[in-house]
């Protein structure tokens, strides 16, 4: 899969291209559906897939009081993107200029010295200035064109019967319910980062841990204990993890840390994934290390014990 950053790059692309349009901003089932009928269709008339979107959400020009966090990390997303079958991402920079950019010159934009076959979108997404693109609006500009379109229903969340959306996930992400993320993302809320070297109290402990930093502007699941999978390499482990600053001891900072099962190797400066399966307890000072140590171990038994059932 290749990364686009320009319409200019669009013109490299000698294929007639499909387009799945939308803001993907954390690639959940709804946007999984969009993205698969787009994938569908282009090979049913031998196009590549084109998906459309931003390199980071508008409102952080428009509004950046009010830019939500993020979902999945950029380098996350077009891993996941890529398995979907793409060929090309389209990240459109967000600026004031490109956001000024009116529905008709954007659909322009996409079309115009090209081969394009038609457009697949959701039906709450919009585009060009102020919004002023519709699903409607873009049926009714292709229909004299020769470009098919493909408005995508909402999909609904199997838990509340409200339509998937970013939203509902930052919301059951900041209240630890990875079993109503899943039901939502298809995937369990993941976020990759760089192993960074810690302390090294866990390992005299017993139990060494992988530290990374969260990524910035990351939807934060809450301080706390965790089941976890952690991908080092193409390998993947269970692990017990940490999401906070660690209250027993003292200078600590926010982070989160991953004891990896039968895993005991130092990888320092290597990027690792690391997957929230399912929340266990917050976070707890503990008055001395005996108590501390003890509680770790509850803490891994009950990790493998809910890791062991997904695979039952």
């Amino acid at each position: 899969m290749r990364v686009l950053h320009s319409f200019e790059e669009l013109h490299t692309i000698k294929q007639t291209i499909v387009y799945a349009l939308g803001t993907f901003d954390g690639i959940h089932k709804g946007h999984q559906a969009v993205i698969g009928a787009a994938v569908e269709q282009a090979k049913k008339v031998n196009a590549v897939t084109v998906v459309f979107t931003f390199d980071t959400h508008p409102l952080s020009v428009l509004a950046p009081h009010k830019q939500p966090k993020t979902i999945l990390p950029r380098r996350d997303m077009e891993e996941v993107v890529a398995a979907l079958g793409v060929d090309y991402v389209f990240e459109l920079p967000v600026s004031l200029e490109t956001l000024a950019i009116g529905a008709q010159d954007f659909l322009k934009y996409l079309t115009e010295g090209l081969s394009v076959a038609g457009f697949v979108m959701g039906e709450n997404f919009s585009f060009g200035a102020k919004g002023q693109g519709s699903p409607e609006f873009l049926e009714a500009w292709a229909k004299d064109k020769g470009y098919f379109v493909s408005v995508q229903p909402l999909l609904l969340c199997p838990h509340s019967q409200q339509p998937i959306s970013s939203t509902l996930i930052r919301k059951a992400v900041e209240a630890g319910d990875f079993e109503q993320v899943q039901s939502m993302l298809g995937r369990p809320f993941s976020f990759s980062g760089t192993v960074i070297k810690g302390d090294q109290r866990g390992r005299t402990l017993g139990f060494p841990t992988l530290n990374l930093l969260i990524p910035e502007g990351l939807v934060t699941p809450p301080d706390g204990v965790y089941a976890n999978r952690v991908r080092i390499g193409q390998t993947w482990y269970g692990g017990v993890g940490n999401v906070g600053d660690n209250p027993t001891f003292t200078n600590q900072y926010h982070r989160c840390e991953v004891h990896v099962f039968d895993f005991d190797q130092d990888i320092y400066g290597q990027d690792v994934k690391v997957e929230f399966i399912a929340y266990i307890r917050g976070e707890v000072k503990f008055s001395n290390l005996n108590q501390l140590i003890e509680q770790m171990e509850k803490d891994q038994n009950q990790a493998r014990h809910i890791l062991a059932s997904l695979t039952r």
